[in-house]
């Protein structure tokens, strides 16, 4: 009688089976959901395949089912699966994707541009290879708090998580600087002396406020009309001290002096001792007299001077 019955459960059992296949286990799988169902883990589980029967593991995590819980598992919920062997297992995999560094500074920057001027900023991360890892299926938000942000040195410290609003999301402490940045006249050729700067030798290009130094040229007006002390390569920030205007009064060179009443208007030949730019005060001596005086260039080969040291010029250019 007991072996009728122990062969009556057995055919029961094998044409249970039959009826949908042996289930088989599945040992590499990838989730995406927060739960795993007895069918993730076995092929052809019929009608059992939805009943849940583990928490999913985190995003971007894994979680590893041995033989034994797998074998009590399938006991559990009367699935027809026994191991093979003791090295069967099932490696379960949560869908995920990473939220990077550019995205999570973006909404640091953003949640800052809240509460105070940003223009022309941006944040630079300390740790550049951050990044949140989401289930694939989650929205893009970046959930931010205790964010500081110190108003001297930019230094920037806050949490971030995501997706927002979810209470099982891992924070991480995000550090950081905001970086003011500027624009910049540079070159766009190679320019040597002698050759005077035009609006189309220069571009414009973005750089960090605290890289410019107090003596570099920061507006086009300040280099347009001038000319190179030194060649000057493209692309790089000028100093003012590499430019000055062109000079049109050579060391040496036959001057025109002018004196110039309002009413009156007296010239005399002279010898510039120094290189003059438009507008700048060089010696000057006068040709008849040998008497030395300063006068401002006003133009090539022209210097002009002032009435209280102009009395030279005047009894020069009577005779």
């Amino acid at each position: 009688m007991n072996r009728l019955v122990i062969v009556l459960v057995a055919t029961i059992l094998f044409a249970a089976s039959s009826a949908f296949g042996a289930p088989m286990l599945r040992p590499s799988v990838t989730v995406d959901a927060p739960v795993i169902k007895l069918g993730d883990l076995f092929a052809d589980a019929g009608a059992l395949a939805n009943d849940p029967i583990a928490p999913a593991p985190a995003p971007g995590m894994r979680t590893t089912f041995t033989s034994d819980w797998l074998a009590a598992m399938a006991r559990e919920h009367r699935l027809p699966w026994t191991p093979s062997s003791a090295y069967d297992q099932a490696i379960v995999e949560r869908a995920s994707r990473s939220i990077g560094a550019d995205r999570i500074a973006q909404e640091i920057l953003g949640e800052i541009g809240s509460r105070q001027r940003v223009d022309d900023a941006e944040l630079q991360l300390d740790n550049p290879g951050l990044r949140l890892v989401v289930a694939a299926d989650a929205p893009d938000v970046v959930a931010i708090d205790g964010l500081t942000v110190d108003p001297r040195s930019g230094r920037v410290s806050a949490f971030v998580s995501a997706p927002a609003g979810d209470p099982a999301a891992l924070r991480q402490r995000v550090t950081a600087r905001l970086v003011y940045r500027a624009d910049l006249p540079v070159l766009n050729r190679m320019l040597s002396p002698g050759a005077t700067i035009a609006a189309g030798d220069l571009d414009m290009i973005k750089v960090r406020r605290d890289r410019i130094g107090p003596d570099v040229a920061t507006d086009a007006a300040q280099l347009i009309g001038k000319t190179p002390r030194r060649q000057l390569r493209a692309g790089e920030p000028v100093r003012l001290a590499d430019v000055q205007l062109p000079i049109l009064v050579h060391k040496g060179d036959l001057v025109t002096i002018v004196l110039d009443t309002g009413s009156l208007q007296l010239t005399a030949q002279g010898k510039a001792l120094d290189d003059g730019a438009q507008g700048v005060l060089v010696r000057v001596e006068n040709t008849k007299s040998n008497r030395v005086v300063d006068a401002a260039v006003s133009g090539p080969g022209t210097v002009a001077v002032n009435l209280p040291g102009g009395g030279d010029v005047a009894r020069t250019a009577s005779r």
